[in-house]
């Protein structure tokens, strides 16, 4: 990123100014971000409610994005481009003030192997894809307090978090248990910008050093009486969100939840007299007012109480379903909707291994990840009480997932994570264009669970001990996974998913069969499995023949 300067001369001759020779245009990585500033000169009263300034960004292509400029103190005014196009970029700044109206300038645009913003996948709307086309694999975390500037390990969390193979962080706002009083000064009449600046300054720790992972930041977190002052036309409850897109929407790592885990009364229905109780239209003009002022297609969704669904699957503004349930380890909620529309299902939270505990986490956790893929959605972790302020302890607050395996903390929950990553990289393959289908194994999706087209096969084999997620471990027999192929010959790998281990199968297989893992290799090994068919071509199933 760079900042826009203006340079004037005075004339020794004249004492008339001139503009100094022009120089060449600054530069900006694509699919990073441009930030430029501008300072007053006059008196701006209160400048985050008087002052007005937009920037108008004009790409090499002449198509232009209208972005609020925020203020950041010392007079300063400064707005920011997402670079989503290569080339040489002008803006002009609009303002009623008169030393910030009227500026002009331009940057170049240059290649960059950045990965970019999260979108949806061009070519299947369920699955995610980086700005530069490369397939997201969800591997979600929650790290609610991770920018909370009260919190002191956050470095030590997103390096270890990079490390884990997390590529998904859920943060919100609040300094304190769910509220995000520290955004604003006390009377209200401002933005509180040192606490700004540093949730800021942790974001782009975290863009310059892992640009692949995306945060899913709930500007309102669990925040019922901001939400209800904002149905209220409020002033500065709607100003936290403006200010938000303003500094934060260009920043490749952003997606935006409006609130989270909040119990939201629809018309004809009765508030439940919690304190998390919010109206739909409340949240739903949230949603709307970011839709309307974002400019550089940041992802849009909604996160609410456990066990209630998602209210918003059919609105206009809304990109993402968001669930947050219990023991899905099947994927039922996941498969429930994908049918209601095509957009990407994701379940943000589960149980947690220090909250809702799991008897077994590491076996749970590794479950309901792959539950939650081969179900054609994607799924979340969770460690500590990270939503409660860190006291030193490692049950609350911000800490390292390795420091807190080390120190006894954690049970390895998020272990086997990595190897899921493995498994896509070595077999080559995505998600995009799989379609869910466990009645393809025998129709019992907590033992057995399936992806798949003609041409290539997943299943998960869970292998539970019993009925109950919450305390299953695999089972000590091994599961034989029985299913009727499609016509022609498929090689089949089995993959062990708590070491990153593939076992081939010497002869192709066809028809109807069953197919028993092999045995376990050593003791760090489990007893649930991932089986990939992968279709032959003719030539590779007379090869195999010889």
């Amino acid at each position: 990123m760079a900042l826009a300067t203006f340079t004037l001369v005075a004339c020794a001759a004249s004492g008339t100014k001139i503009k100094t020779k022009p120089t060449p245009p600054e530069a900006a990585a694509h699919r990073g971000f441009y930030e430029l500033g501008l300072v007053a000169q006059e008196d701006l009263g209160n400048p985050f409610f008087d002052t007005q300034t937009q920037i108008v960004f004009i790409r090499p292509n002449g198509t232009q994005v209208t972005v609020d400029a925020f203020f950041d103190g010392d007079k300063t005014f400064r707005a920011r481009a997402y670079c989503d196009t290569t080339g040489l970029w002008r803006w002009r700044s609009e303002s009623n003030r008169s030393t910030l109206h009227g500026k002009t300038g331009q940057f170049q645009v240059s290649p960059s192997a950045l990965p970019g913003k999260l979108r949806i996948h061009p070519k299947d709307p369920r699955q995610m894809a980086y700005d530069d086309g490369r397939w997201f694999l969800h591997i979600g975390d929650t790290a609610y307090r991770y920018v909370v500037d009260a919190e002191p390990n956050w470095q030590a969390y997103i390096d270890q978090a990079a490390q884990v193979g997390f590529t998904k962080i859920r943060v919100w706002f609040a300094r304190s248990r769910s509220f995000v009083e520290a955004l604003l000064t006390e009377d209200r009449t401002g933005i509180n910008l040192p606490y700004w600046q540093e949730m800021e300054r942790r974001l782009l720790y975290a863009l310059q050093h892992y640009p692949h992972i995306i945060f899913q930041v709930i500007p309102y977190a669990e925040d019922a009486p901001e939400v209800i002052r904002y149905g209220a036309g409020d002033r500065a409850s709607r100003f936290i969100g403006r200010y938000a897109q303003a500094r934060l929407s260009a920043l490749p790592n952003v997606t935006w939840v409006m609130t989270n885990d909040l119990t939201i009364t629809v018309p004809g229905s009765a508030p439940k007299g919690d304190w998390r109780d919010v109206d739909l239209s409340d949240v739903d003009q949230i949603g709307k007012d970011f839709r309307a002022r974002e400019p550089w297609g940041t992802l849009l969704a909604n996160h609410q109480a456990r066990f209630t669904g998602n209210f918003f699957v059919d609105a206009p503004w809304s990109d993402l379903i968001v669930l947050e349930d219990l023991d899905q380890v099947d994927g039922r909620l996941i498969l429930e909707y994908r049918k209601k529309r095509a957009q990407p299902v994701i379940l943000d939270e589960d149980r947690y291994e220090k909250h809702r505990n799991p008897g077994a986490p590491r076996y749970f956790f590794r479950r309901l990840m792959w539950a939650s893929i081969l179900s054609g959605g994607h799924g979340t972790y969770g460690s500590n009480r990270m939503f409660e302020a860190f006291d030193g302890t490692p049950l609350r607050g911000i800490h390292g997932y390795m420091d807190l395996v080390r120190t006894g903390g954690l049970e390895q929950g998020a272990h086997d994570f990595v190897f899921i990553k493995k498994f896509f990289a070595d077999a080559g393959l995505t998600t995009v264009g799989l379609s869910p289908d466990d009645n393809f194994v025998g129709a019992e999706p907590r033992k057995f669970k399936c992806l798949r087209n003609d041409n290539t096969i997943i299943v998960y084999s869970a292998n539970p001990s019993g009925d109950d997620p919450r305390t299953d471990v695999p089972a000590w027999d091994p599961a034989t996974v029985k299913m009727h192929l499609p016509d022609g010959a498929y090689r089949a790998r089995w993959f062990d998913p708590s070491t990153g281990a593939w076992h081939e199968r010497e002869d192709p297989i066809s028809g109807r069969v069953a197919l028993p893992p092999p045995p376990p290799t050593d003791l760090s090994s489990s007893n649930d499995w991932v089986l990939l068919l992968s279709r032959l071509t003719t030539n590779e199933t007379s090869t195999e023949r010889r």
